[in-house]
């Protein structure tokens, strides 16, 4: 129960979609048309021209016709001319929720890490803290290289930031599938379940009941095999994928800040970073 209180109080990260240029225009619009100036000199002018009707004040139809033409033009300004603006406050907002939601993880994730102690696991916890620590290392890298290039007001910075802290937590959600993997793994102690073995095969598997007490111990055995192979592989996973994002921030060191630059490589390489996260949470 105090672990689903305390998750739900942690802000759940962005999707990938929220950060697609769709996404961003429909959110441009949508604040545009529902921003304040919008919508309140258009219900003024409603009531501005039904006073004007009821008392005979000509000079309130003047004052509701300009707020019939404010509301509309506020909205064309919003969506046409502070597009750059409003987009980059909005990827700024997703970015400081996904900070935010990792912090919780990360703190979670190396506290769960140094209790997988049991003997035959432990490398994999401490390989796994030292993915913890290097994503991290790594996503501070690509934000570094990234303010060399662009502004951090730009709409390209944050999408870009974006799209890196998407493979951040990728690679966070394979540590914490590994953990649970880990902790099951634990439970499965190898040592005592091979002196079972070696028992019932000195006396020779004398009745059914041991034959099947052996089926049940191999089992047990395939099974911790199977879960430490699983662990493998998502440790393998996540050093594929900050192998990639080190060589993505190799290539945006090298590049040259203009408007074709980032017009086209960027789109590509923000591209590239969502797939990548796709595929290292597969």
């Amino acid at each position: 129960m105090a672990k689903k209180t305390e998750s739900s109080l942690t802000a759940a990260p962005p999707r990938m979609s929220e950060y697609l240029p769709e996404t961003i225009r429909k959110t441009v619009v949508r604040k545009g048309m529902s921003h304040p100036a919008t919508l309140y000199p258009i219900a003024l002018s409603g009531g501005l021209g039904f006073m004007g009707w009821l008392f005979g004040t000509p000079i309130l139809y003047g004052a509701a016709l300009a707020g019939l033409l404010f509301g509309p033009l506020w909205a064309i300004i919003q969506i046409f001319f502070l597009h750059e603006k409003i987009g980059s406050r909005y990827i700024r907002e997703l970015n400081k929720r996904q900070r935010k939601h990792e912090r919780h993880i990360r703190v979670l994730l190396e506290k769960d890490l140094r209790t997988c102690t049991v003997k035959g696991i432990e490398d994999h916890a401490i390989h796994g803290i030292r993915q913890l620590r290097s994503i991290q290392e790594k996503l501070a890298n690509v934000q570094e290289v990234l303010e060399r290039k662009l502004y951090k007001e730009e709409l390209t910075f944050g999408r870009f930031l974006g799209a890196a802290e998407q493979v951040s937590l990728s690679v966070l959600d394979n540590l914490k599938d590994m953990v649970s993997l880990l902790k099951s793994a634990s439970s499965i102690h190898p040592v005592y379940i091979q002196e079972r073995l070696n028992n019932l095969a000195r006396t020779g598997m004398q009745t059914g009941q041991d034959t099947k007490q052996k089926a049940a111990l191999e089992s047990r055995l395939a099974l911790r095999e199977y879960q430490l192979k699983k662990v493998s592989s998502l440790l393998t996973k996540n050093e594929e994928a900050m192998t990639e994002m080190e060589k993505i921030s190799a290539a945006i060191a090298e590049w040259q800040t203009d408007s074709r630059f980032a017009n086209t490589d960027f789109e590509s390489a923000i591209s590239h970073l969502h797939e990548l996260a796709e595929r290292a949470h597969e």
